[in-house]
């Protein structure tokens, strides 16, 4: 779709499992790249979307702001995720998928409020669209999150997050542009650093470690705050 990339619902490529979330209700995607305010509105309505969750710093969303979607008075939730934004060199030293992986996690303690506030419109029923720019890494982490509360098997889970691997092709140039000269601007590299990519190791290394850390997603989400009825309510609202 033009515009917007790496866009789906959660649902879709989960659909093999029996605790697949409902259709419709979450959906994921990068920032939108260059739309005009009726194409932007016309992909809102046309999905149903009811509330937007960014999980870009500030910064990144004052490059391109939801605007449009406020004044259609479509909700839009900030929810920056990533607490690196102070040194982004720090991204480029991870060397490995299972940095990527531990990378992620340690957003769950650093940000426990962001993972929840990003959660609140689905608990209530929404229609959600989730979303960073690339719709990889803070978009993978809370759309990992939401899928282990729904009950996807593990190997769904990282299948979803690897698909996103297809569109890089367009999704790096498109952030190229915007930010000129951080990345590269035309073809992908064969040696991409590892923040560019999307192995499953990575989501891999960030289940495991969640587990490993937290018990499971229910200790963690009760840990950071969610009250035990806000988790009944998320996992129904996922489910109906």
């Amino acid at each position: 779709m033009t515009g917007i990339l790496n866009l789906r619902d959660i649902a879709e490529l989960t659909a093999a499992s029996p605790h697949a979330p409902v259709q419709g209700r979450v959906f994921r995607s990068s920032q939108p790249f260059g739309w005009d305010a009726e194409a932007t509105m016309d992909f809102l309505h046309r999905q149903g979307i009811e509330t937007i969750v960014d999980l870009r710093s500030e910064r990144e969303a004052g490059r391109v702001p939801w605007q449009v979607a406020h004044d259609a008075g479509i909700d839009v939730v900030a929810a920056p995720l990533d607490p690196s934004e102070a040194d982004p060199t720090a991204t480029l030293r991870l060397k490995t998928p299972e940095d990527l992986g531990n990378y992620y996690l340690s957003w769950l303690t650093a940000r426990p409020g962001a993972v929840l506030a990003a959660l609140r419109p689905i608990i209530d029923g929404r229609t959600t669209l989730v979303h960073c720019a690339a719709g990889k890494d803070r978009t993978g982490v809370v759309t990992a999150v939401v899928l282990l509360v729904a009950g996807v098997e593990d190997e769904l889970i990282i299948g979803d997050y690897a698909h996103t691997t297809g569109a890089l092709p367009q999704i790096l140039p498109a952030l190229a542009e915007l930010w000129a000269g951080q990345l590269p601007a035309h073809d992908v590299p064969k040696d991409l650093p590892v923040i560019l990519t999307a192995p499953a190791e990575a989501m891999a290394t960030f289940l495991r470690g969640l587990r490993r850390d937290h018990g499971s997603v229910d200790d963690y989400l009760l840990g950071a705050g969610m009250s035990a009825s806000d988790l009944r309510s998320l996992r129904k609202s996922l489910r109906s």
